[in-house]
């Protein structure tokens, strides 16, 4: 019994890893520089980003670092036009004084996210 339970336990954690890996809405990214997230400053270094969409009409992007800060954001859902990567999971980073500032994240499949209160 107790192999029974340890197979079907393995078998949905297996099929749970491989619908995360899939899904449209997450990306990993490495950034060489550190970054502001609203107002909060996320140094350099690798990061898993994921659109977190609940009951309500707003998104909040996730930010996790290997080993490290995470920070969560308000987003706007916005289609992909013409200047935007064409396909490829993109960052937009504003330069904001000395800084740069998360303003949008395109994922691969055309949609991606506007920031609340970056312009």
């Amino acid at each position: 019994m107790n192999t029974f339970k340890t197979l079907c336990c393995a078998a949905i954690a297996m099929c749970s890893s491989m619908y995360a890996q899939s899904t449209p809405d997450h990306i990993t990214v490495q950034l060489k520089n550190p970054m502001m997230v609203g107002a909060t400053r996320m140094p350099a270094g690798r990061y898993d980003i994921q659109a977190m969409r609940g009951s309500s009409d707003a998104t909040i992007l996730v930010l996790r670092m290997e080993g490290g800060p995470s920070v969560a954001a308000v987003a706007s859902r916005v289609s992909a036009t013409d200047s935007d990567a064409g396909g490829d999971a993109t960052l937009v980073l504003n330069h904001r004084g000395k800084d740069l500032q998360l303003s949008r994240v395109m994922f691969g499949d055309g949609i991606g996210y506007q920031l609340a209160g970056v312009e």
